[in-house]
């Protein structure tokens, strides 16, 4: 399973997000009429907000309490180092055929040992601190540190 973003994901139905109109000369008929206009725009605000920023809500809710997140960013932090550093290799072994550089066994059994161990260390690196991170992003959600005023421009504004 690979990581999706999920917060710039969420698209809404023209209906939900049009506006609800309130005539402002309201508030001037009657004995409520100022009354009855402060009830229809604090109604309309709490409708718009339902509709454009409870989906987020929910969403962030729902990402800070995935279990699988940490482990699941760790794996593809891992795996993205491990294709990091095949793509390396295959790039050495092929500047070295192009010069026409040959190793021996022992050199080749050495560079090998060398970069499985630098694979490896890598490999549990990253997925350690894709995890933390992963962790701290749970965490900061939770705790109200990372909330809708942290999330893009361009995904609020749409």
């Amino acid at each position: 399973m690979q990581y999706q973003p999920t917060l710039g994901q969420i698209n809404y139905a023209p209906s939900e997000v049009a506006q609800q109109r309130v005539d402002p000369d309201q508030a001037m008929r009657g004995n409520q009429g100022a009354s009855e206009l402060l009830g229809q725009l604090n109604r309309a605000q709490w409708n718009d907000w339902l509709n454009r920023f409870s989906p987020y809500v929910d969403e962030l809710a729902d990402v800070a309490q995935d279990n699988n997140a940490p482990g699941l960013a760790a794996t593809n932090a891992s795996n993205a180092v491990g294709l990091a550093y095949d793509s390396s290799q295959l790039g050495l072994d092929q500047q070295r055929q192009s010069y026409g550089v040959t190793q021996t066994p022992q050199q080749k059994a050495a560079e090998e040992r060398r970069t499985n161990i630098e694979r490896s260390a890598s490999m549990v690196s990253a997925g350690n601190e894709a995890r933390i991170s992963a962790q701290d992003r749970q965490d900061a959600i939770l705790a109200g540190g990372m909330g809708l005023s942290n999330i893009p421009d361009q995904v609020m504004n749409q």
